[in-house]
């Protein structure tokens, strides 16, 4: 029975562009293609989604390591001090951009020495420019764990336009590595050989210790290009004395398991995702404790209005009986200023000029505008004005009034004997201007 077709869609790298593979049947076929955009050298308009990520060989930097302990409290902070050596540990913040995982464990071949361990380190270049899907991905990992890769071998294909290669021991994958050559030709077999020769520095080179060089084991070559010159294969397999099979890249499958790395605006998008999943459920409690209150409410709803229902009548009949005591309240202190004496303007006039001395003030305006007194007057100079002021706001005639300045007294330039004016305003302390 065949198997159903799942959600699995894979971004991975082509030769010239961006391909997306889709499971069906249990197996991964092509379902759509991007070419590269001109001048960019892995960019294009992502697609819309994809489950599977495959970050390609020249957006990640592979660096072998042989330590002595398989320790993970160890482990880390040997990977860490190697990568700091090299320049390449990368700088904390949002992602994961360092993967380590232990690829093979060899005896050292010493009496009282333990085994060694190659540990294979890979590092995501932060500045790379990834095509990434518009609503992420679930899993990520480099392109090369994505292929079927013979053992102990050597392999060359291209990506986005670019040569790439990778090494295997064993059934894994041990190092990786993005060439400058974008066309397979004597420049590319000699960035190779380089390359490969380097990699020697990457294990011990004592004879005892020997085999356990990153290449030690490599058995030959693949060469995955269809268009790949046999003249320059044959250039290739003479430089690394190996024998060279070419073949066409084979489609890629989902390895067994995942690194951990992860681009930091996925991370990003990630932890947004959780805040928005975190703020719907404590809006969705929240709705849950409202209904709660509103059926509460609603219980006693009905109760409150038959007691409304009960107070409006009350109400209703107060009104008839006693409605009219507002509108006569009103009235009466519409007439109050006038039929009562103490605020009458004439009396409060005569209030004010009681506290005015025998000379040296006078007033020059008084006016009594609801419950407020505006007093504009002169004196000889501003010492016996202050002096009237205080007088004013301590009287016990006019307790009943607050006194503040408008304007304190100050000579009158435009008279040549000295003379001040003052501004004074009371506010009758128990009532509101109408």
């Amino acid at each position: 029975m065949a198997k159903k077709d799942s959600d699995i869609t894979l971004c991975f790298p082509g030769e010239d562009g961006w391909e997306l593979w889709s499971e069906r049947s249990g197996r991964l076929v092509l379902s759509e293609t991007r070419p590269l955009e001109e001048g960019d050298e892995g960019g294009c308009e992502p697609f819309q989604s994809a489950s599977h990520y495959a970050f390609p060989v020249n957006s990640v930097f592979a660096v072998p390591i042989w330590t002595a302990t398989a320790a993970p409290d160890m482990l880390g902070s040997l990977v860490e001090m190697q990568l700091e050596k090299s320049g390449l540990k990368p700088e904390s913040g949002s992602g994961r951009m360092l993967d380590y995982r232990t690829v093979q464990t060899v005896d050292s071949g010493e009496e009282g020495k333990g085994p060694r361990n190659l540990v294979l380190a890979t590092v995501l270049n932060a500045d790379y420019n990834h095509p990434l899907p518009n609503k992420g991905a679930r899993e990520f990992d480099v392109s090369a764990r994505f292929l079927n890769l013979p053992g102990n071998h050597i392999v060359i294909w291209r990506e986005l336009g670019r040569i790439v290669g990778a090494l295997t021991r064993g059934g894994e994958l041990i190092y990786f590595q993005g060439f400058n050559s974008s066309e397979f030709d004597s420049a590319a077999v000699q960035e190779i050989r380089c390359v490969l020769f380097g990699l020697d520095g990457a294990g011990p080179v004592s004879n005892e210790e020997k085999s356990q060089n990153v290449l030690s084991q490599i058995s030959g070559i693949h060469v995955w290009l269809e268009d790949a010159d046999e003249s320059v294969v044959a250039e290739l397999q003479q430089a690394l004395d190996l024998d060279t099979i070419i073949a066409l890249r084979p489609d890629p499958v989902l390895p067994s398991g995942y690194s951990g790395l992860l681009p930091g605006i996925v991370a990003v998008q990630r932890e947004a995702k959780k805040r928005a999943q975190l703020i719907r459920n404590v809006v969705l409690a929240l709705a849950a404790c409202y209904m709660v209150v509103l059926g509460v409410y609603f219980f006693n709803y009905f109760k409150v209005i038959q007691e409304n229902e009960q107070l409006s009548d009350k109400v209703t009949q107060l009104d008839q009986e006693l409605g009219w005591i507002a509108p006569f309240e009103k009235k009466w202190k519409e007439i109050e200023p006038v039929i009562n004496g103490q605020t009458h303007p004439s009396e409060l006039l005569h209030r004010c000029t009681e506290q005015l001395p025998e000379k040296d003030v006078r007033f020059t305006s008084f006016a009594v505008k609801g419950n407020t007194i505006t007093i504009i007057g002169e004196c000889r100079d501003p010492n016996a004005g202050r002096r009237f002021g205080a007088k004013l706001m301590g009287a016990a005639a006019m307790r009943d009034y607050k006194w503040e300045w408008l304007q304190r007294p100050t000579v009158n330039t435009r008279l040549k004997d000295g003379t001040a004016t003052f501004r004074l305003q009371g506010g009758y302390k128990y009532g509101s201007d109408a």
